[in-house]
Parts: C-alpha cells; structure tokens; sequence
C-alpha cells in the first residue's frame, strides 16, 4: 500500500516538472508582475530561480562575503585592542576587555549571516532579496487600491456634479411629507413613483411623491402629482444616442460621449432606488413621536404618558438622523460619482479591446504588469477625466418642493414638523447654494489691468488687445474645463507648433515666389536696357533701368529682413509647441521609469554592499546592537522596502495637484496681461507672452511630476533625521533638462541652417548675415 501512494506522489511530481518545462514562456514573461521578474532576473538570472543554482551576482557575492568577513576580524581585532587600551586599569584589577555582551553577540550573528551558502548569496543577502520582493509586492497592492478607486470614481469628484446635501434634504422634506400625510389617513395617501422619460437630447428619471386622488373626487380629473414633492435626475445626450444600455463587450465600439448617457441613465434609476430606504429612514426619525400622537388623539388619556415619553426622546432621534443624514449625503455623492465614471472607463476599455482583441482594460493590463508600468496611465486617465467632467456637465438634479394646498398648508403639526427639518439643516452644518459650482477659473482683474494709467484712448487700446490675447490664450489652455489643463496644453502645444510649421512653409513658398518674380523683372529691365545703343526706346529703357532696379533691390531686401523675424517668431512657436505638445505630456512616464530603474540600481547597490555593512557591526564601540557605522545601512533597507510603496502614493497625489496648477496658470496670465499693457504691444510682444505663458506652465507642471520621487527621497530623509539616502533624488530632473538640451540643440541647429544668427553677434558679410543686394545685382 505504501509503495503504491510513493509511486502516485512520484508520478505527480514528474507531471508538475513536466507542466513547468512545457511552458518556459510564461515563466519568462515581463508582463506578469514585472517588478518581481526583474528582482529575480537581476539576483539569479532567470525569472524562475531554483534554490541554489548559481548565478553571475551569486558568483561575486561568494568573494565579496568573504572579504566582508576578513573585514570584520579586522575591525574586530582592531577596535578589541583600541577598547582594552582605553578601558584598561580603570579600577579594575587586570583591565577591562569587553563591558557587555554587544561586541561578541554582533560579530557572532554577523558571520553566520556572511557564510556563503550553496548558491553563492549569504543569508543576509537573502534577506535583501525578501525585503525587495515584500517592497514590490505592498507596492503592487497600492497601486491596486488607487487603481480600482480611479476606475470607479475617476481622480477626483468633477466640480460639475452638484453636491448631494441640498438634494438629500429637499428629498427628506418630501419623504416627511409622505409619511405625516400618510400616517394621517392610515393609508397611502402619497405614494412615490419612479417614471423613465426620454426626449430628443435629454434622460429623465423622476421620482415624483404624488397624491392617489379618489376616482369620485372633483381631483381625478386634475391629478397632483408632486403633491409633497419631486425630483428629477437627467442627462443630456447626443441627437441619434441609444436611449437604452447597449451591452458594454469587447466587441462595442462605443465612444462615452454617445453610448454613455444611457448608462448613466440607468445609474440614476439605481440611485433612486438605493438611497431611497436611507431617505424613509431619516424621515421616520423626524417623525419618531408621531405613532404616539396618533395613539393619544384616538385614545385619549390612556396613551398620555406613551406620548411624552416619545416626545422626550425627539430631540435624540434627531441628533441620530444628523449622522445618518451625512451617510445618505456621502452614498448620493459617491454613487453619482461613480454613476459617471464607472461608465466612461468601461466603455473605453471596450472600445479599446475592440481595436485589439488580445488587449484587456488598462485597470487590468497594469495590475498584471505590476507598480514599474504605473507611469504609463497618466495620459489615460487624464482623458478619462476630461470626459468625466463633460458628461458630469450635463448631469442635473431638479428638485420641486411639495405642492401643498389648503388640505395641509395650514396644518400646524406639519409647521412643526417643518421647523425640525431646518434643525436637521442647521445641525448638520447648514447647506450653500443648491447651484451647481462654478467650473470657470475667475479672472484677477486687478491685477490685469495694473498696467492702465488712466482712461484715456491709448490706455483703453492697449488693455483691449492685450484683453482679447489673455481671453484668447486662457480659452485655448482651458478648452474643455479648467480640470484639463494638461490635456488641452498638449492641444494647444500641438496646435501652435503644426500652424507655426504650416506658417513657415506658406511664408518660404510666397517669399520665393515674390523674389522670382522680381528677378524677371530686374532681368527684363536689364534686357530693355541693353537695346539703349539701337534706338530711342532702348535711350528710355535704360534711363528707367536704374530706379527699377533700386526698387527690385529693395524690396527684396526687405521681405529678406522681414522673413528674418518671422523665422524668429515661428521658431518661437514651434519650440513652445513642441514642448507642450510632446515633451510634457511625456515627462510623467519619463520620471516614473527613470525612478524605476533607480529601484533596480539601488536594488544591486544593496544586495552587493549590504556584506561590507553587517562587517561593520565588528567595531566594538557603544552598547547595543547597532553603531555609527551601521546606521545609516538600516536606512537603505528601510528605503529599498519603502520604494515602491511611496513612488505609487506619490504618483497618486499628482492627480490631485493639476487643478490648482491650473488656478496658478491662469492667475499668471492675468498677472503677464497687467505687465504687458503697460506698454505698446505688437507680434513680437504678443507672441513673446504666449511663449513666457508656455514656459511657466511647463515648469509648474514639470515641478509637479516629480512628486513620486520627492515624497520618497525626503520622506527617507524627514526620517533620517535631515541626512540624505539614496542620493538619487535629482536623477529624473536631469533626464528631463537633457531632453529640453536636446530642444535647443534642435533649434540652434535650424536657425543656423536657416542662416539665423544663434545668439552671437557677427561681423558684417558674415556667415548668418543677410547681405544687401546692390542695385543690377542678380544675387
């Protein structure tokens, strides 16, 4: 019997060996948790490490260990001595070696953990490895957390959405209504209803509390409706849009704009229903003595007590409804929230998966990859955001307060009721303005208009122009909203730098076009000249040759000087251009891979140095475990762990600092305008501000991609006391001024080309210098 269970456990692993040589593919993949894979890649040399089998590191390690533990028998020796000299005759006969067990615990528990082990690695550099691996692995948790919190309610809340309080309580108004009425005539006088409208461009989900009116009743004919209220959620849509959900698969080519206000249609309907049992129960809280006044008005005296006993407690039922009613306003706010975003990310996925059939949502492919490809989101979730807050600008909640009539107006229990309902408004922290927030970034105009002295008529013409430039420049930073800054600085550095090259080439063709003419025309001046020796004609031809050719001369010079500043203008727009339209929107995966690597490099600095510092532990200075020496190492692992994890947290907050950036940008704008307007403005002027705007924004922006990385490196260094760690922390900035050196390279390079002087002033007849054409020159 025991040999037949040791063949099927020996069958069973040939099977597994077999499973795992057949497919060597997929233990090689990079896409599955990459940063794992690269920590083994880099330590054992493949991604499917066998227990010790060597490797290139694991070779070296061997020597290195080594010469870590002839290092600590130095150290050892060495400060043993220096402590027995220092220590020795101090009132004890014989000196004093060693004043604790310290020095001898350290050097022993160092060298078992230097002892090269079958592969090569020690035992501590094992430890490395596990640290790195646990760093990836909580890294990779966090980003699944911001992941799935991006997926379900976008970077943040869009300023389009209203918030819920003035919703929620209008609807608990309604609710009261429903329930005192109801309690009343002991039957559902108001009942609510959930009715579904569609029209051309719009999606209406109502909830209406309306009165059920007897057949016989003068009423049936003239129905009320919204008796104790109503509340209308739309949406508008596109003209031809589905008015009903089509199922979301990888094979739907819907974009959100068209196919989403029918999702988000059906969200609303949602909403009513989830939030509605949330909204009964706060209002049965406000009308918690109410059972009890029906029971004393039929009773009588026999209910008396029952009644002030639930009257005393109205006042807490109230204090409870406060915190539920901040629970109904949190659930509508999130689940409008999500009502949005959720939709907008499925259906770009779907359309995305139906462009590649391999191809899975971003949320997924980038959990799969894991932490090292969360830089390669940032574009996307940027224009999942943008339509995020269009489709929430086209989000309302209509509230209709109840429509009472001589039936109840005037009931004085229903006033009262009323007056606790403010208490619940005033308890919970008031509520603004039930209008949606305004989405526009308001102008300082104070500043705008510093530069005006006074009212007159060059005053007033400098503040227009540069007026409509500010409008004109703050409209094409802030196309869609000012939520999409970015997006619409990579539209507009896009858009200025193509016009800027169509721009150069329409000036070069109408120049050269120009310039040929008027050499055939000095060439025919020359020709007539030259029949002067022949006939009277030729007498005249030649006395006008002269002042032709002076005007041909002329007016070539000066379209030569004046397409000398429009290359320098055109330069201008194309470097802004490109710099907003492809280096910035590229800065944040640039940071995030350069920061990546930097986890690789530090990942080998430690696993290769980490035996020098635990021989370090030999010294035999203080008590305790560690010292001077090895401090700063502890640091290092703390860092190699916290890596990952505070990239990803970092990465996260950059999102959250785009719409302040774009209140800066815009306040710098008006503050350029107020500057500008102080003096005469033209081309040069004007366009030399758009550039300055450009750049400011660039380096706003670019300060605030750099924030995964400074929240690592000062993070270690709040920790450490003020002391740097890794040193690393200025290796994404140089990456980036290399490519804006490769930008000015570029356009030195072309002004050269161009014959543009590059900065230098040069001789006269110089190489970059347009020479004047003499008068009958063919030059």
């Amino acid at each position: 019997m025991l040999s037949i269970r040791l063949k099927k456990v020996h069958l069973g692993l040939i099977a597994l060996a077999m499973i795992a040589f057949s497919s060597p593919a997929s233990a090689d993949d990079f896409a599955v948790d990459f940063g794992l894979k690269a920590l083994h890649w880099i330590a054992y040399g493949t991604t499917s490490p066998v227990w010790g089998e060597k490797s290139l590191l694991s070779v070296l390690s061997v020597v290195l260990n080594a010469v870590a533990l002839c290092v600590m028998a130095w150290l050892a020796v060495i400060g043993g001595t220096n402590f027995v000299i220092q220590t020795a005759n101090k009132g004890v006969p014989g000196g004093q070696v060693i004043s604790s067990f310290w020095m001898p615990l350290r050097i022993g528990i160092a060298t078992i953990l230097l002892i090269p082990l079958t592969s090569g690695f020690s035992t501590l550099q094992y430890g490395v490895i596990t640290v790195a691996e646990k760093g990836n692995e909580h890294g990779n948790y966090l980003m699944g957390v911001g992941l799935d919190y991006l997926y379900d309610f976008g970077a943040y809340r869009s300023p389009a959405l209203q918030d819920g309080r003035s919703t929620v309580l209008s609807w608990i108004e309604s609710e009261v209504c429903r329930q005192y009425i109801n309690s009343y005539t002991h039957k559902q006088t108001i009942t609510p209803t959930v009715s579904k409208q569609t029209k051309t461009y719009k999606i209406i989900n109502k909830l209406a509390y309306g009165y059920n009116e007897e057949r016989t009743w003068s009423w049936s004919s003239n129905p009320r409706n919204d008796y104790c209220g109503a509340i209308e959620f739309s949406i508008e849509k596109s003209l031809g849009a589905p008015e009903k959900p089509v199922a979301i698969s990888f094979t739907s080519d819907q974009t959100a704009a068209y196919g989403g206000p029918a999702f988000i249609g059906q969200k609303q309907a949602e909403i009513i229903t989830q939030v509605q049992p949330r909204i009964a129960e706060i209002a049965s809280m406000l009308l918690a003595d109410e059972n009890a006044l029906r029971a004393l008005q039929e009773n009588g005296q026999s209910s008396q007590s029952t009644y002030e006993q639930a009257a005393n407690e109205v006042n807490g039922k109230i204090n409870q409804a406060v915190s539920k009613f901040n629970e109904a306003v949190i659930l509508y706010n999130s689940l409008t929230q999500a009502a949005v975003a959720s939709v907008v990310n499925k259906l770009n996925d779907a359309k995305n998966a139906h462009k590649n059939d391999n191809a899975g949502g971003w949320r997924e492919q980038t959990k799969s990859v894991g932490w090292p490809a969360l830089g390669t989101i940032f574009w996307q979730i940027n224009i999942n955001q943008s339509e995020i807050n269009k489709l929430a600008s086209t989000m309302a909640a209509i509230v209709t307060p109840p429509q009472l009539d001589k039936e109840w107006l005037d009931d004085p229990r229903l006033s009262e009721i009323s007056g606790r309902i403010r208490g619940l408004n005033k308890a919970s922290g008031g509520i603004e303005s039930t209008q949606v927030s305004e989405t526009n970034i308001p102008s300082l105009s104070a500043i705008a208009d510093a530069g005006a002295e006074g009212e007159g008529v060059i005053d007033s013409i400098k503040s227009a122009v540069y007026s409509a430039f500010a409008w004109t420049m703050r409209g094409m930073l802030y196309k869609n909203s000012p939520d999409d800054m970015l997006i619409n600085l990579q539209y507009f550095g896009s858009a200025a730098g193509t016009a800027s090259e169509v721009g150069w080439w329409a000036k070069t063709i109408a120049v050269s076009t120009v310039v040929g003419t008027l050499d055939g025309v000095n060439k025919s001046v020359e020709a007539a000249a030259g029949f002067s020796d022949y006939n009277p004609i030729g007498w005249v031809a030649k006395l006008a040759s002269g002042p032709a050719a002076g005007l041909v001369s002329g007016i070539k010079h000066f379209l030569g000087e004046v397409s000398q500043l429009v290359d320098y203008l055109l330069m201008a727009l194309i470097f802004v251009g490109f710099l907003l339209g492809v280096v910035l929107p590229t800065i944040p995966l640039t940071s995030w891979f350069m920061g990546v690597m930097s986890w690789l490099l530090f990942y080998i600095e430690c696993l290769l140095v980490s035996p020098m510092w635990l021989s370090a532990h030999g010294t035999a200075e203080r008590e305790g475990w560690g010292s001077e020496h090895t401090r700063q190492g502890y640091m290092l692992m703390i860092g190699l762990y916290l890596n990952p994890i505070l990239r990803v947290a970092g990465f996260f907050g950059i999102f959250m600092l785009l719409r302040p950036a774009a209140y800066l940008v815009s306040w710098f704008i008006d503050y350029l305008q107020g500057v500008v307007v102080s003096g005469f403005t033209f081309f040069f002027i004007t366009i030399g501000a758009l550039v300055v705007s450009g750049i400011f924004a660039y380096n706003l922006l670019s300060r605030i991609f750099n924030l995964h990385s400074e929240l690592f490196e000062r993070g270690l260094r709040w920790v450490n006391g003020g002391h740097e760690v890794t040193g690393d922390g200025s290796s994404e900035e140089k990456a980036r001024h290399n490519m804006i050196g490769f930008v000015n390279n570029a356009k030195t390079v072309t002004m050269k080309g161009r014959g543009m002087p590059s900065g230098k002033p040069k001789e006269a007849g110089g190489k970059g210098e347009m020479k004047p054409i003499q008068p009958g020159s063919n030059d």
